[in-house]
């Protein structure tokens, strides 16, 4: 089981543009929550806040705080933050000039992992929780590039899996993906929710729909609304969170 992640009155700032306003919300384990709202809502930046990617931005600056399982992360090597909060980007990201092996075992070699056996029962273990397995276990020196699109994104979970985060963060991780391959990402995300806390940003209302158990709406940068994925869609408290998903904006 992961670890709840809780950001407290986040605020983020690209210069001197406010894109982030006094964001809080709790993301708890066994449960997956998702993120909507329309481009340029800030749903992105905010889940680079919870991993300290934003840091990689320049003149990107954020306030308040976020904890993990009670620590704040700023306490802890950035790192570290990365390891135990992973992600997945919408566009699938392998390492090019790796195989498909080293691509999953990458992350355990640099937490000092080097025992043949171990690091390929990691490999295999989280290439099945990623259902990829059957697929790729006669292709493991193959370039990883010479997977289909779907194989590389289902890769890249196994990739974040490997080094057993708390936390996995999805940022819209099927929107370059055919409905078949949504599907596949949409199971394998169930699949993983009793074992890790999940989060994931989609543009895609009927996806959020279907996997996940709460939902917040985000407009303009601001949390509009958080509260259980039905309840969301069917009796919303806001006007504007009704009027974005019955399609009247967005």
């Amino acid at each position: 089981m992961g670890e709840s992640v809780t950001a407290f009155e986040i605020s983020a700032y690209y210069g001197q543009k406010k894109v982030l306003h006094n964001i809080s919300l709790t993301i708890i384990p066994g449960e997956i929550t998702a993120i909507i709202g329309p481009p340029g809502c800030g749903k992105s930046t905010f889940v680079r806040c919870l991993n300290r990617l934003i840091e990689a931005t320049p003149d990107a600056k954020v306030t308040g705080q976020v904890k993990l399982g009670g620590i704040d992360i700023t306490t802890l090597p950035k790192e570290e933050v990365r390891r135990k909060i992973g992600m997945v980007f919408a566009s699938p990201n392998p390492f090019p000039t790796m195989t498909v092996f080293d691509n999953v075992a990458a992350g355990l070699y640099l937490q000092g992992i080097k025992q043949r056996s171990e690091v390929a029962d990691h490999v295999e273990r989280t290439l099945r929780m990623a259902s990829l397995w059957d697929e790729v276990k006669d292709r493991l020196q193959r370039p990883a590039l010479a997977l289909s699109l779907i194989e590389q994104q289902q890769l890249c979970i196994a990739r974040a899996l490997a080094v057993s985060p708390d936390v996995l963060l999805l940022d819209e991780p099927a929107s370059m993906l055919s409905p078949m391959g949504t599907l596949q990402i949409e199971e394998i995300i169930d699949d993983l929710k009793m074992h890790y806390t999940i989060l994931i940003v989609t543009h895609n209302l009927q996806q959020a729909a279907r996997v996940a158990d709460k939902t917040a709406f985000f407009l303009n940068g601001e949390l509009i609304e958080f509260s259980d994925t039905m309840d969301l869609f069917t009796t919303p408290k806001d006007t504007r969170t009704e009027d974005y998903v019955t399609g009247r904006f967005g």
